[in-house]
């Protein structure tokens, strides 16, 4: 069974025309929002990992001296100083 369709219909140039017309512009949008947005996302990744740095040189900070007292206290508690 053989079915057979209907010749194509022209389209408009007007209608063609006004298709790729919207089609060029929304690339044209996407790539110019994207832009936009990447310069944005670059100024902010740049600001939240400074902090990120300055929060975690802030904790290794607060490690070391929370071990140095604690070797500090062990030493104290396994050797004891010596009365005399």
């Amino acid at each position: 069974m053989v079915r057979e369709f209907k010749a194509p219909v022209n389209v408009s140039p007007l209608i063609r025309f006004s298709r790729w017309s919207f089609l060029l512009l929304g690339a044209t949008y996407g790539v110019t929002r994207h832009s936009y947005l990447q310069k944005k996302e670059d100024k902010t990744r740049d600001h939240r990992l400074q902090i990120k740095a300055e929060r975690e040189a802030l904790i290794a900070a607060e490690k070391k001296k929370l071990r140095d007292e604690e070797e500090k206290n062990l030493d104290l508690m396994f050797n004891p100083p010596k009365t005399t």
